[in-house]
């Protein structure tokens, strides 16, 4: 199956579950690149409308008057753009059951329409498997164009044991 192409560098194709790494294979501490995704105004608007219709979010002109002084991306969508890198740049490769619980999400400066993010990713840990699963914890942060922090999380998740 291929990926459609919404703007984003990392590209994959959907792996059949006996070719991602199971739990035990998955790698431990080493930082992953998940490619980058350039933000549009389009799509800020876009989202800001369906999902966190805040008016410096919607309203390019508004939003000047705001905090912020111009349009900005929702925090929300900020996450979903490294879910999407993640998934397709590290995840699918491994055999993940679900995410479990958001430890820890920190949005530190505001995403505006023109930023490119750049994604990166570490399996801090994962759990020996208990009854083939495997509870495990990923931290993540995305960069705009400037090398600046934008999002930094923290993940826990299960995996499937070997089979």
């Amino acid at each position: 199956m291929t990926v459609p192409d919404h703007g984003l560098t990392a590209r994959t194709t959907a792996r059949t579950a006996s070719r991602r790494l199971p739990a035990e294979e998955i790698p431990v501490g080493v930082e992953q690149q998940l490619g980058s995704h350039t933000v549009t105004e389009d799509e800020v608007l876009a989202f800001g409308r369906d999902w966190d219709p805040q008016y410096f979010h919607i309203d390019a002109e508004a939003a000047t008057d705001s905090d912020f002084g111009g349009l900005i991306a929702s925090g929300i969508h900020t996450l979903a753009v490294f879910q999407r890198l993640s998934v397709e740049g590290a995840l699918d490769s491994y055999d993940i059951v679900a995410g479990r619980q958001l430890r820890s999400v920190r949005f530190l400066r505001p995403v505006r329409p023109g930023d490119t993010l750049t994604g990166t990713m570490r399996v801090e840990r994962v759990d020996p498997p208990v009854n083939g699963r495997a509870m495990g914890v990923s931290t993540g942060q995305l960069t705009n164009q400037h090398g600046k922090q934008v999002l930094d999380v923290c993940v826990d998740f299960v995996a499937r044991a070997a089979r």
